[in-house]
């Protein structure tokens, strides 16, 4: 993988942290009940846009899911004076590990079926269906690693599937769009522009 490469893949992953975790606290202090995966459109661009290997792919998944765990102030970590406390979700971050990756895989092969059929149209499918498999892969590890949560909680899975269905159609139109404003001159610029 060259310099180039390397760069876009970093820079497009840090502003998706960066805008989760804006996005999580504007969100929460207007509650606006919008939810929005900054992340996840982040890495569905770049298996868009960007000629990727399966390894690369799987690699950028973990790196999306500990960026996702980091940037979420769900999950975040406090030390006042000494002590040191665990947001309420803290436990369940380290699920995006496996969660992400499998939403990267997935836009990955849905996007390379799509796009010889619907071409321009196809990144609103892969976004879409990724955004579903990595919010499922999610809910799958809190049923098996963390069933505590759901006896606490016996509403969490149809909630938590709502808001997925949610954020997959916001990502998707997300997707879409940007794809369409600057993919051209993104590929253009990777030299992949018949891709």
């Amino acid at each position: 993988m060259d310099k180039k490469k390397i760069a876009g893949i970093a820079a497009a992953l840090f502003l998706g942290a960066v805008l989760n975790y804006i996005w999580a606290v504007v969100a929460d202090t207007w509650g606006i009940p919008i939810s929005i995966e900054f992340v996840i459109v982040a890495y569905c661009l770049l298996v868009i846009l960007v000629p990727l290997r399966l390894p690369e792919v799987i690699g950028i998944g973990i790196i999306s899911g500990l960026l996702t765990f980091l940037s979420n102030p769900l999950h975040a970590i406090s030390i006042s004076q000494g002590q040191v406390t665990l947001a309420s979700g803290f436990s369940m971050a380290f699920f995006n590990l496996v969660s992400e990756p499998v939403g990267i895989v997935t836009c990955f092969f849905v996007f390379a079926f799509l796009a010889g059929t619907i071409r321009g149209g196809a990144p609103f499918p892969a976004a879409l269906i990724a955004t579903l498999a990595s919010g499922l892969a999610y809910l799958v590890m809190v049923l098996l690693f963390n069933s505590g949560h759901i006896a606490a909680q016996p509403d969490y899975p149809a909630l938590f599937l709502g808001k997925v269905v949610q954020v997959a159609v916001v990502n998707a139109i997300l997707v879409q769009g940007v794809f369409l404003a600057i993919g051209r001159p993104v590929r253009n610029f990777l030299g992949t522009a018949d891709r």
